[in-house]
C-alpha cells in the first residue's frame, strides 16, 4: 500500500471517528437540557432549544417566564458539565398557564441541585 493511501485512509479513519465524538456530545448535552427543564415541573412546555454539534446550547423561553425561574435554569444549564455552553433568551410567545403567571408563579417548585 502506497504512502498517499495509507494517509488517506488515516484522514478518513480520524473523520469517522470525530464525527461520532461529536454526536455523542451533543446527545449528552441534549439529554442534560430536557432533564434540566423536566425537573422544573415542566418547564420544556415553555422553552424552544437547539443543541450544537459540540456540546452548545440555544434556547429560548416565553416571555413572561417568571425571573427567578429563568435565572435557577439557566444557572443549571451552565453549570451542567455535558453542556459546553449556553445562549439564553426570553421571547418565545407568552404561555398561557395560569402557573407560569403573576403571583402564581411563586409556588413553582424549583429544585435544589447544590
Amino acid at each position: 500500500m502506497s504512502s498517499r493511501h495509507l494517509i488517506f485512509l488515516l484522514l478518513m479513519l480520524m473523520l469517522m471517528l470525530s464525527g461520532s465524538l461529536w454526536a455523542d456530545e451533543m446527545d449528552k448535552a441534549s439529554a442534560a437540557v430536557a432533564n434540566i427543564l423536566f425537573d422544573f415541573d415542566g418547564a420544556d412546555q415553555f422553552a424552544t432549544y437547539s443543541v450544537n454539534d459540540d456540546g452548545f446550547v440555544d434556547i429560548t423561553f416565553a416571555r413572561n417566564m417568571p425571573d427567578r425561574v429563568y435565572s435557577a435554569i439557566l444557572h443549571q444549564l451552565q453549570n451542567n458539565p455535558d453542556i459546553k455552553g449556553v445562549l439564553a433568551g426570553k421571547g418565545d410567545p407568552v404561555c398561557q398557564v395560569d402557573t407560569w403567571r403573576g403571583d402564581a408563579a411563586e409556588s413553582i417548585s424549583i429544585p435544589d441541585f447544590q
